[in-house]
């Protein structure tokens, strides 16, 4: 019975993040019908890595790679999804630390869990470094489907994000498609690492979106 309890009580704990939505599409202020969930978030981030590790072959394990993604925003059933620009993003790293001991406390793989995790915030193996780079690709690509449908625009954003010396710097240099302040921000991060062994296909993708329409289906 215990076990039972165990397995449902962290279902419903990660059911939560259905509900959750990405705090940064309010702070954008999306204009879409609906915004992206954290669980949907979570889903797209699997679904392409799985898609790019079928495309490229990495030396990587898959598998690790899945369940590090799967497990990877657990901490913000507890801490919420806080953003680079709320005020208390400097702590995230601690209070996530603290709200990931208590979700995964007493499981019997609560060690491999807090391992994959610690491993994805230090980017510290192949598979982790590969999770943090789709997961960082994912989000580009969501911003570009919501600045596709003419939902993201930054004159609707909120006065944060306006303000921010970035997206000031971005403006001054011409850009204009919302979703390519993401896929600026984030390319340093897909730079090409001889850990994953993916090639360049994290960049290559950034750029297409840059410059391209998603394809249609």
């Amino acid at each position: 019975m215990e076990k039972v309890e165990k397995i449902l009580k962290y279902y419903m704990l990660t059911h939560k993040l259905k509900d959750t939505i990405r705090s940064g599409w309010k702070v954008w202020d999306v204009k879409a019908q609906r915004l992206e969930s954290v669980a949907e978030h979570v889903y797209g981030t699997c679904m392409l890595a799985i898609a790019i590790w079928s495309e490229t072959l990495p030396t990587v394990n898959l598998a690790e790679v899945l369940m590090t993604l799967a497990i990877h925003e657990t901490e913000e059933i507890i801490i919420g999804d806080l953003t680079p620009f709320d005020a208390d993003y400097k702590n995230k790293k601690v209070k996530g630390q603290s709200a990931v001991k208590q979700i995964f406390n007493g499981m019997m793989a609560e060690e491999v869990f807090e391992t994959l995790l610690k491993n994805y915030e230090e980017k510290s193996t192949p598979e982790a470094l590969f999770a943090f780079k789709v997961d960082k690709l994912e989000c580009d690509l969501q911003a570009k489907i919501y600045d596709e449908q003419g939902t993201l625009k930054l004159e609707n954003a909120s006065d944060k994000v306006k303000k921010d010396a970035r997206i000031k710097k971005l403006v001054e240099k011409g850009v204009k498609n919302s979703s390519n302040f993401f896929v600026y921000f984030d390319r340093a991060h897909l730079q090409k690492d001889q850990k994953t062994g993916e090639s360049d296909i994290f960049v290559e993708i950034s750029k297409y979106i840059e410059k391209h329409k998603l394809p249609k289906v």
